[in-house]
């Protein structure tokens, strides 16, 4: 059993406190999508047990249109044991999400998504300069489900400037409300040669203290619980059967496979 993962480093826009490798530019995309076919030729010979997990991340890998990511699924089921059943994830953000997309991505296999959500409140949104609103958070799991997706994960930030545990605590609800079977929850890190270092370095934001931080990580452990969400690795919460295997496996030591630009 073994996994791959394919970076797509792409993004319509810089979300202040990313430092993933990533480019706003598209104008390469076409020509990353033949490199990182190539880079899955080239490496074939060091996985030869069947592959249980494929994750797409990035940057935004639903940047990619049908015919790009049809290109790089080909390449993998060519050159690797591909098992019968796959956990297969693409990491999405909630603007890309049109009811279209959505059934091709269901068409070529994908059947997880992690959806970049971040907040449901507009004000988080424009502080971390992400590229989708509010509405579209929301609409777009609601899309997902409709189309027939189950095997949701939803991201969240805490420890933000502006999240008062009143706002975390929606938040949190909002999983509830929508049914949503998984969430990663990450405290806000400030990342060296990021736009948030450069704002709390030149005074213009100032950090949520560390005790304020700790108690929305508190609250988030009791409200997934609530919920029916089981805390199974620091920063992630499922419900039965919808634990991540990919990232599980990362714990547990299974061998994997990283493709694309690191």
């Amino acid at each position: 059993m073994a996994g791959i993962y394919i970076h797509i480093p792409f993004c319509k826009q810089k979300c202040s406190y990313c430092d993933f490798h990533f480019s706003t530019s598209l104008k390469n995309k076409s020509s990353l999508v033949h490199a990182i076919i190539q880079e899955i030729e080239s490496k074939k010979e060091l996985l030869n047990t069947p592959i249980k997990t494929i994750y797409f991340g990035g940057g935004t890998p639903s940047l990619l249109n049908k015919d790009e990511l049809d290109l790089i699924i080909d390449a993998l089921y060519k050159n690797y044991i591909i098992a019968p059943t796959i956990e297969f994830t693409l990491e999405c953000n909630p603007d890309d999400l049109s009811h279209q997309k959505l059934k091709e991505l269901k068409t070529i296999g994908i059947n997880r998504l992690s959806i970049g959500v971040q907040s449901f409140f507009e004000d988080d949104l424009q502080f971390f300069n992400r590229a989708h609103n509010a509405k579209e958070a929301e609409k777009s799991i609601l899309l997902s489900q409709d189309v027939g997706f189950e095997n949701i994960t939803v991201d969240l930030i805490y420890g933000t400037p502006l999240l008062t545990e009143e706002k975390w605590e929606k938040n949190l609800s909002k999983i509830a409300e929508l049914n949503v079977p998984h969430l990663s929850a990450y405290t806000l890190t400030i990342e060296p040669k990021t736009a948030l270092y450069h704002q709390v370095k030149t005074g213009k934001i100032i950090p949520l203290a560390d005790e304020k931080t700790v108690a929305q990580f508190k609250m988030l452990m009791r409200q997934t619980e609530k919920i029916g969400l089981t805390q199974y690795e620091i920063s992630n919460f499922g419900k039965e059967g919808f634990y991540s295997q990919h990232n599980s496996n990362y714990w547990k030591g299974v061998e994997y496979l990283g493709i694309g630009p690191s």
